[in-house]
């Protein structure tokens, strides 16, 4: 978690340093989509502007699979999920300080956040069960490193699993 908020400090600092950054993150699309939007006066009218049952669909799967994309980059001897928090992290704080700029982050916040709060927080802890899994390679203690990886993956891999119902959740929200 604290390097996810770390990196969510990055994202709004390099925002504020840097105004392409946000572009860079983001992309164009996304960035001048939301800027029209902000116009119209529904700066999150990307989450209004598909069915809801497709976009429930969308977001629920979209977050399960980061969530597992996270978990499994503990492979990768926690590096691939310490890369990954990073990431979300950083296009988080950019994307927040963007709406900050733009005037609307409170709209962002109430908006965001309903859902955002418990996938946030979801995809933090499946992360932090990558970290798990890695470190079960990188460090086994008195157990053979397979028997260490496998003992670390399997309780990994019930915390993840286990997560799937709070992103249902966070969709449907």
């Amino acid at each position: 978690a604290g390097v996810f908020l770390v990196a969510v400090l990055i994202g709004g600092l390099s925002a504020h340093f840097d105004p392409t950054f946000t572009r860079l993150i983001m992309g164009d699309g996304y960035v001048d989509m939301t800027l029209e939007n902000i116009k119209q006066g529904k700066p999150l009218d990307v989450y209004g502007s598909a069915p809801m049952v497709d976009m429930f669909l969308g977001i629920t799967f979209n977050n399960i699979m980061v969530s597992f994309y996270a978990f499994a980059m503990g492979l990768l001897l926690s590096y691939g999920t310490w890369m990954i928090l990073l990431q979300n992290g950083i296009m988080l704080g950019a994307f927040q300080y963007f709406m900050y700029q733009h005037g609307v982050l409170e709209q962002s916040l109430l908006g965001i956040w309903l859902h955002g709060t418990i996938e946030i927080s979801s995809i933090v802890i499946a992360g932090a069960a990558g970290i798990v899994m890695g470190n079960g390679i990188l460090f086994p203690g008195t157990y053979t490193r397979l028997a260490s990886f496998r003992h670390s993956a399997s309780k990994g891999v019930k915390v993840v699993v286990g997560l799937v119902p709070c992103f249902i959740i966070a969709g449907f929200i």
